[in-house]
């Protein structure tokens, strides 16, 4: 038996510390100071670490539910992050290096909050928060819901836009120089149009909404016109495809649209946008098909459509959780 296992009281207290980082992470608020200061609880001794990891895997079940069952219960409401000391600070210096350079910087298992590049990046929109930046040149870029980017010159003269994570909409009317939008194992170059740009972990999709666009990706490129539509990842590009690009970029409209869209991406879709988390209980429901369309302001209808509609049971629990099947 582990020493850790003989004191329940001790770990008790180190489960209550790891929820309160993670409701401090998940709640939007979070910096990068913040995260670098949980790297540093982390490293204090394998059974902080472990607390940590445990209490994600609860996070990353219930969602927003763990917040309620915090809120509710006044020991672990009144429970805040205990700072860390000068003296651990120093004694953990070389595993806290090794963390931030390995931990703090990829993205969190299941995206359960930013990553430290995102925290760290010129722009960031929450959930549900849409942002719109106007630039030189009648350039803008539309950021939709949980999306980080970074701008910063190329040698060449053009602007370059690193997609961190999430979805963007860049248009370019007659700008002097191309906009560049780096993401994943790729880029995207426009000179003249519109395109989409999503990035959900490694792959990324880009559909051209007006114009042209370029993309390229190791070992070549293809270059896009509006409908059209390609994804690539670090294994290359795939086929181009065709797509109505209405329904790919209605989120600006503040729209989603389904047309023929298995159940599975519906949910996955109004998870990035509402509070709280929807999980399909029955997998096989999964590939049902979905033609719908949903306002961002009234998110809950896609929950009401999948109930009265689709005909599919939901149990509600705190904190936002829906269960369907």
């Amino acid at each position: 038996m582990r020493e850790s296992d003989c004191n329940p009281v001790e770990n008790d207290g180190l489960r209550q510390q790891a929820l309160a980082w993670l409701r401090l992470l998940t709640g939007g608020s979070a910096s990068s100071a913040d995260l670098a200061a949980l790297n540093r609880w982390r490293e204090v001794s394998p059974e902080h670490n472990r607390a940590f990891a445990e209490a994600a895997l609860l996070w990353e079940v219930l969602g927003d539910a763990a917040v309620a069952a915090l809120e509710s219960d006044p020991a672990l409401a009144s429970t805040r992050p205990a700072p860390m000391g000068r003296r651990a600070f120093l004694l953990g210096g070389g595993a806290l290096a090794a963390s931030l350079a390995g931990l703090a910087v990829v993205r969190p298992p299941s995206g359960l909050w930013p990553s430290f590049s995102e925290l760290k990046a010129d722009y960031r929109t929450r959930r549900g928060e849409q942002r719109r930046i106007e630039m030189a040149g009648k350039t803008s870029v539309e950021l939709n819901t949980q999306t980080s980017i970074d701008f910063s010159p190329t040698a060449a003269g053009a602007t370059a836009i690193e997609l961190i994570s999430g979805e963007a909409v860049v248009a370019v009317d007659g700008a002097s120089s191309e906009i560049v939008v780096l993401a994943g194992a790729g880029r995207a170059e426009v000179r003249r149009g519109s395109f989409n740009i999503r990035k959900d972990g490694r792959a990324v999709c880009v559909t051209c909404i007006a114009g042209e666009v370029d993309v390229r990706s190791f070992p070549g490129g293809v270059s896009l016109h509006g409908g059209q539509q390609v994804s690539y990842d670090e294994s290359g590009l795939d086929p181009i495809v065709a797509t109505d690009p209405e329904v790919v970029a209605a989120w600006q409209q503040g729209l989603l649209v389904f047309r023929e869209a298995p159940l599975a991406r519906l949910i996955d879709e109004v998870n990035r946008y509402r509070p709280g988390k929807i999980v399909l209980l029955d997998s096989r429901l999964a590939q049902r098909r979905v033609v719908a369309t949903f306002r961002l302001d009234r998110i809950d209808d896609a929950v009401t459509f999948v109930r009265q509609v689709m005909n599919v049971p939901a149990r509600f629990l705190p904190g936002g959780i829906v269960l369907l099947g």
